[in-house]
């Protein structure tokens, strides 16, 4: 009993302390470490805002291109959200080139108004909120190509089995554009200095020399050489149009049969390499295969008008277009008595015997392509418009590969020994094609077309188109469906001088040169369209201007 006691005793108790070990000698305690510094991050990346306004310049071209063909003519038809009532200023046709340093490129630069631009723009920035509207043709992408090379030809392996016709891809279009950069760095640094100086807008719509600004590369780059502050303020239309507030703008060479694309809302076609490309045009052949050769020899040649006068001029010793000219010139002419219902033996004998209305030198006929060149020419600059038309569908069927068989069709209508015979010439001509002949003859497409925009009940009152060099530009009041309008044509800003005026000074062909400002003066001019209680007045055009403060 006594032992269980002391052994509940020793549970109970309270456990006796053990004296901890002594510590062994040793290094005193090194002092706490001081923590690791937190990783400092890079800075943000500043962002590209000019990539991010043509996001489409990032795709890889199998990407762009199904983007491209899937556009419809809702997606390329621009309306301009813009609510407020904007006063425009709208230019066309500069024509900028890829100047005068590279021997690959001599006589083909057009633009030569660098100090007028900046003054012009410097004028209208000082007007007020203006949006600037350049109208097609802005930069000379054809030439650029013809001179390189760049066009793959109509037997090329690269083009479709069947289709349109395919052009230049946007790598040609890329490089095209650097060059043209580099040669007027100043006319886009002026378009920077009017966009970062106010309400300002600029709106680029392509034409048919320079459909290559619809690639999105393109777009950037030229984006890049402005250099806008707010990059919304340059806008670059999907298609060939813009409206806003009653203002229809487009180039023009849709209603133009010679140099309208097949899809003109998306001229774009894959070529058998799958490589996306621009659609050509008879015009751009045309370019190719004949014009850029003649303005190296002559670089005047654009700067004369009316143009065709020039090229018959240009023309007139060459042996080159003398396969049937002669027979086919006839055929026109006997097309264009057709028009007018005097259809007859008689006429068409007159007209098979005499091409174009002449008797020729010995009263037997023109004997040669000189003799109607200089028949035609003489027509042209007295301004003969029938002269005009006769010469443009000349050209047209010249070198439009798709009219190739109308040629030899109507050259051999012209050279019928009889009426008869003629008219067994004639059935053989496709229809169609001879329809496109027509509608090259016959009236103005432009003037049509903007009539038919006004009388379209969509409000549109004042139509503006370039294309046609018009010089000096152009305004005119249309009617259509008891609805009433405006047509403007902008011109050109190519210096220009008159084939009817040097010839009555005794100016000859050789002793033209670009570099006489007298002989070749500036047509700059520009179609300015104000606002009137929200409503798009009568255009105005305001031609060369002197320099700001002078």
């Amino acid at each position: 009993m006594l032992a269980r006691a002391w052994a509940l005793l020793l549970l109970l108790a309270p456990p006796t302390a053990v004296p901890a070990p002594a510590p062994v000698a040793g290094p005193p305690p090194s002092p706490a470490a001081a923590p690791a510094p937190a990783p400092v991050s890079p800075p943000p990346a500043p962002i590209d805002t000019l990539a991010a306004r043509f996001p489409n310049a990032q795709l890889d071209d199998k990407t762009l291109c199904d983007r491209l063909l899937a556009r419809t003519a809702a997606d390329a038809a621009f309306v301009d959200p813009e609510p407020r009532a904007r006063r425009k200023v709208i230019v066309s046709d500069l024509h900028l080139g890829p100047g005068t340093g590279d021997l690959r490129f001599t006589g083909l630069e057009d633009f030569y108004s660098h100090a007028d631009w900046t003054a012009f723009l410097e004028r209208q920035a000082a007007a007020g909120p203006t949006d600037l509207i350049i109208n097609g043709d802005f930069i000379e992408f054809w030439q650029i190509a013809a001179a390189l090379g760049a066009l793959p030809k109509r037997s090329d392996p690269k083009q479709p089995a069947t289709g349109v016709v395919l052009a230049g891809d946007q790598r040609f279009a890329v490089g095209a554009i650097e060059l043209v950069l580099a040669a007027h760095r100043r006319v886009f640094t002026d378009l920077g200095k009017l966009l970062n100086g106010g309400d300002h807008r600029v709106i680029i719509i392509a034409g048919n020399h320079d459909a290559d600004l619809l690639w999105p590369k393109v777009q950037l780059a030229i984006a890049r050489a402005i250099g806008p502050r707010d990059p919304a303020r340059l806008i670059f239309t999907p298609g060939p149009t813009y409206e806003h507030r009653g203002v229809h703008v487009e180039h023009g060479h849709a209603f133009d049969a010679a140099n309208s694309f097949s899809t003109n809302d998306t001229p774009f076609g894959r070529d058998r390499g799958g490589t996306c490309r621009l659609q050509s045009s008879w015009g751009q052949v045309f370019v190719d295969q004949f014009y850029t050769d003649v303005e190296r020899k002559v670089p005047f040649i654009d700067n004369l008008y009316p143009e065709s006068a020039a090229i018959l001029w240009a023309m007139r010793d060459n042996p080159d277009p003398q396969r049937d000219s002669v027979a086919v010139m006839r055929f026109i002419d006997l097309l264009r008595v057709a028009e007018g219902r005097e259809f007859n033996r008689n006429a068409v004998t007159s007209l098979l015997q005499s091409a174009v209305g002449m008797a020729g030198a010995k009263g037997r006929g023109p004997e040669s392509v000189g003799e109607v060149i200089d028949h035609v020419a003489s027509r042209l600059v007295t301004g003969d418009a029938s002269g005009r038309a006769t010469t443009d569908a000349l050209m047209r069927l010249r070198f439009d590969p798709g009219l190739a068989g109308l040629w030899s069709a109507l050259a051999r209508a012209g050279k019928a020994p009889s009426w008869s015979a003629a008219m067994s010439e004639l059935a053989a001509i496709d229809p169609q094609a001879l329809s496109q002949l027509r509608e090259e003859l016959f009236g103005d497409p432009l003037h049509t077309a903007a009539a038919r925009l006004v009388g379209a009940a969509r409000g549109i009152g004042v139509v503006v188109f370039g294309h046609t060099h018009a010089v000096g530009g152009s305004i005119e009041r249309v009617k259509a469906q008891e609805r009433s309008g405006w047509y403007a044509n902008t011109g050109s800003w190519i210096a220009a001088a008159s084939v009817a005026e040097l010839r009555d000074r005794g100016v000859s062909f050789d002793k033209l040169t670009l570099a006489d400002r007298k002989m070749f003066p500036a047509k700059n001019v520009a179609v300015v369209i104000e606002y009137a209680a929200g409503v798009a007045q009568k255009p105005v055009l305001v031609g060369p201007l002197p320099p700001a403060g002078g």
